[in-house]
């Protein structure tokens, strides 16, 4: 599919998704030129609700332009203009006209779901044309100003980081907007249940949405070949409207399952897979020791997935490798790696962890001086070993500034927030530690030869 066609597949979907009363957020970062107000980097996100602490503002400094927008309600016409302007590069925000530059059209890319995707919204990036690295000097001038100004912000970095966005003129990258249409309707993960084959599932669907368009499938495991394999969005029982969301409720009885795979879909387009599990049949012991304690893993979930410390992101990181069947040790010393691991195969690996962008490239460095001491110091004695190094990060990938060749260079597996998701839907069969690693390894190999 061409980069057009790319472009037009996601405009035809998101009118299919979005309704009225939409929710719309658009973060920017602008440069003025003699041109205009040039986008270097910008993200949308509409959804059926609206966030529930919108932040608005607008900054000017120097040739700079910042902000973010919030619109809890808007028209379906309204928003799909406001999507439409922005897949060809325009903004209108903050009394702006923002624009991204590009030699004749946008470039357009749509990451497309696998195997390994759990929840898919509807993703379109407009890449522009490359700009020139800002001096120095104004770079500097910038980090000084933004520290005078209300609200104030502690350089660049600060107000990046605060917008989840970055400037692609440090990293001779391309500057962009990143637009996410959520999904309509979506199963509420903390009010399903399995137990003794009875589940029961609570959807919530955007109240003006034609709940006859959703799908929703189910896959028992073990279950008993395609007898417990069926489709069951006939049987949700939708409530009326409460709160702005439109309830639905699945209960059915099951045949025989430790788990159950939910594949909701709307439109024929998959929005999300999800594995729900009976907490009285789990296979791994590990995960059953954990679970006793942590009543169905909320704590863990919530230090790795919603990280705010990173002492505590690294300890549920630890926790989380000791479920997969990692031999886990947080290190006690400062100048060390964060997490070594072993394997039931005496394999090893290092981990750095971090939750913030700025960490990353000191990260990086860190753990690509560790492991190279670790494999000197091992060949000393006679084990010549191979030491994997990993990079965790509480980010979306797409969030993290990382340069992929140097990642590559350095052989080091980058681990994002999409990564750890998918790790908890692992956890309940015991895995194979040795295969991950060399899986891991295999696919940056493979990756170096092609970049070679």
């Amino acid at each position: 599919m061409n980069s057009i066609a790319v472009r037009d597949q996601f405009l035809r979907s998101t009118a299919e998704w979005i309704c009225d009363s939409y929710s719309l957020s658009i973060r920017y970062l602008a440069v003025k030129d003699q041109n205009g107000l040039r986008i270097l980097d910008a993200a949308l996100s509409a959804g059926p609700l609206p966030p529930p602490r919108p932040v608005n503002f607008s900054i000017e400094v120097g040739s700079l332009y910042a902000g973010q927008k919030t619109f809890p309600s808007l028209k379906r016409t309204v928003l799909e203009k406001k999507l439409a302007q922005a897949a060809d590069g325009k903004l209108e925000v903050n009394g702006l006209q923002l624009t991204l530059k590009a030699t004749s059209s946008p470039d357009y890319y749509s990451p497309p779901p696998n195997q390994e995707t759990w929840f898919s919204d509807l993703h379109l990036i407009v890449q522009g044309t490359q700009l020139p690295p800002s001096p120095i000097h104004d770079s500097i001038e910038v980090d000084q100003a933004l520290r005078c100004i209300t609200p104030p912000f502690d350089g660049m970095t600060d107000l990046s980081t605060l917008l989840q966005l970055s400037d692609p003129r440090s990293g001779g990258r391309q500057p962009t907007i990143n637009i996410r249409v959520n999904p309509p309707v979506d199963v509420m993960f903390d009010n399903t249940t399995l137990r003794e084959n009875k589940f029961q599932a609570l959807l919530h669907a955007h109240p003006k949405f034609d709940v006859r368009r959703i799908g929703l499938a189910i896959r028992e495991f073990p279950g008993d070949g395609v007898k417990t394999r069926r489709q069951v969005a006939h049987e949700i029982n939708w409530k009326r409207v409460s709160k702005g969301r439109r309830p639905g409720l699945l209960d059915i009885s099951l045949v025989n399952a430790d788990s159950v795979l939910t594949m909701l879909t709307v439109g024929g387009r998959t929005v999300r897979r999800q594995w729900h599990m009976d907490p009285d049949k789990a296979i791994n012991s590990r995960y059953v020791a954990t679970q006793l304690f942590d009543k169905e893993l909320k704590q863990l979930r919530d230090s790795v997935l919603n990280p705010m410390d990173s002492d505590r992101f690294e300890r549920g990181i630890a926790s989380l490798l000791f479920l997969l069947g990692f031999s886990p040790a947080i290190q006690v010393e400062t100048q060390a790696p964060d997490i070594v691991v072993t394997t039931p195969g005496d394999k090893i690996a290092i981990l750095e962890c971090t939750i913030k962008i700025a960490d990353f490239h000191s990260k990086l460095g860190k753990l690509v001086d560790r492991r190279n001491a670790l494999v000197k110091a091992l060949g000393a004695i006679g084990h010549n070993l191979r030491v994997d190094a990993i990079l965790v990060c509480g980010l979306p990938r797409l969030q993290i500034a990382a340069d992929e060749n140097l990642l590559i260079q350095h052989q080091v597996t980058l681990i994002a927030k999409e990564d750890l998701e998918q790790s908890f839907n692992r956890i309940r069969i015991p895995i194979n530690p040795d295969e991950m690693l060399d899986r891991a390894a295999a696919q940056l190999a493979s990756r170096n030869i092609i970049d070679k």
